[in-house]
């Protein structure tokens, strides 16, 4: 895998393409490679390859200085991601369909996410009860509890499950998922909500923000 990726950064070195060794730098820290492999076993030895090709004439200069310019800031992008990771990994996310909602696929999705980010989600699954919201916000301890719900009658739920995780911990953030995440209407600061998986990670980042600066 090593190899492949250092080949891919290395032709991307030579082509001048930063978005593609931007990605395949992005592949080897998602494949779980640290900072220091990254930067030893991919970004070095293709360096070492534009070096070697530009004192034998084969590439320009102008061609070196690029190669460089695209090493420097994939560096600068690589150590903003692993801070940001190492960040997220401090914070816990507690996840869970609230009381007469079964449906669980979008909330899988967004434990992937943010998972996949770094946060430690804990996973409470489909249908629980508004009387066990709170305790789990004090055995978990999260920075953002996310909620979800599909129906009216689960919407009209999420205002007890907030209320018990606002009881159980007033600084925590709330995020709402679901078809009818919309319609809770709850006016409180703190809560948000989110329509589309794709948001989940930018929307999460903000209310733990939020809930580090309470």
């Amino acid at each position: 895998m090593i190899i492949a990726l250092r080949d891919a950064y290395r032709e991307a070195l030579l082509l001048g393409v930063a978005s593609v060794a931007e990605r395949v730098v992005g592949e080897a820290i998602d494949a779980g490679l640290s900072e220091f492999a990254i930067d030893e076993e991919i970004i070095t030895p293709a360096m070492r390859v534009v070096g070697d090709r530009w004192a034998a004439g084969e590439i320009s200069v102008a061609d070196e200085h690029l190669a460089t310019s695209i090493s420097f800031r994939i560096l600068a992008l690589q150590h903003e991601r692993f801070r940001v990771t190492a960040r997220r990994a401090r914070k816990r996310v507690l996840l869970a369909a609230v009381e007469g909602e079964r449906h669980v696929l979008g909330l899988e999705m967004a434990a992937n996410a943010l998972m996949h980010a770094g946060y430690d989600v804990r996973m409470l699954g489909a249908d629980v009860p508004s009387h066990e919201i709170g305790p789990a916000v004090v055995r978990h301890e999260p920075a953002v509890v996310g909620l979800t719900m599909s129906t009216a009658s689960a919407a009209a739920a999420a205002h007890t499950a907030i209320a018990a995780a606002r009881e159980a911990s007033p600084a925590v953030g709330v995020l709402l998922g679901g078809v009818c995440a919309a319609d809770v209407r709850s006016g409180a600061p703190g809560v948000a909500v989110c329509t589309h998986v794709s948001d989940v990670l930018e929307l999460t980042d903000a209310l733990a923000q939020r809930a580090v600066m309470n």
